[in-house]
């Protein structure tokens, strides 16, 4: 909402880390591209940079690179780093990671200054998203309390259904983040080459007044189905 009203002048450059030092035994170890850090945690950099800048990529850039001692993790690249070229030559480059110490955070820069969010996407007991900015040499800082996060979007999404309003998010936003995930797959697969996306142009933004503030919840005492069971070491 801030960038929107210019606080920092014309948004020009985002960039972001998210990285997370992935067990042997978790799933997301076993199953390559699909299920590895950009389907993952890629798409909250991307829906962020593409929401902020209010504008759809139109080139994509991705080079990979495997950690050595990460064998177990079973796919090409366990590291990505990806850059985003949109219009008005708005640039975005992130890098995400299950082979290295967890990291969640992201800077814009403007014309008039900069905004620093960390932590910036994850979520939970103890994690309170916050902000620095620097606006014509002047800086301040806020801190977000906890949030219960999917309960926001349960309580949301009920919202839409009672009242027979169409979500946003909706299945387009999904899908062209889908759109900037198949085109990171295909320049990994031409080692680093430039791919060109289809100009699109999207009306519907999230808007501030979609803030839920619910506080965060209760664990509960019994699990069941997946979460029930200890993870497995096969």
């Amino acid at each position: 909402d801030r960038v929107r009203k210019g606080d920092f002048g014309d948004p020009r450059i985002f960039s972001s880390v998210f990285t997370q030092d992935l067990k042997p035994e978790n799933h997301r170890a076993k199953n390559g591209f699909d299920s590895g850090p950009i389907p993952d945690i890629g798409t909250y950099p991307i829906n962020a940079v593409r929401n902020i800048f209010g504008l759809e990529p139109i080139e994509v850039t991705a080079i990979g690179f495997k950690t050595p001692g990460r064998e177990f993790l079973k796919m090409e690249h366990d590291t990505i780093s990806v850059t985003l070229r949109f219009p008005g030559d708005r640039v975005a480059q992130f890098t995400v990671s299950y082979a290295a110490a967890g990291t969640d955070c992201y800077k814009i820069v403007g014309t008039k200054g900069d905004i620093e969010v960390n932590p910036a996407y994850t979520w939970g007991s103890g994690v309170k998203i916050a902000y620095k900015t620097k606006i014509d040499g002047k800086e301040d800082s806020k801190t977000f309390p906890e949030t219960d996060q999917f309960g926001g979007e349960a309580e949301y999404f009920s919202e839409c259904i009672l009242n027979n309003t169409d979500p946003e998010a909706d299945g387009e936003e999904g899908l062209l983040d889908v759109h900037v995930i198949l085109a990171i797959k295909e320049s990994l697969k031409a080692n680093g080459k430039t791919v060109k996306l289809e100009a699109r142009h999207r009306n519907k933004r999230p808007v501030l007044d979609q803030a839920k503030k619910l506080s965060l919840a209760k664990e509960p005492k019994h699990f069941i189905g997946r979460d029930s069971q200890k993870p497995s070491t096969d």
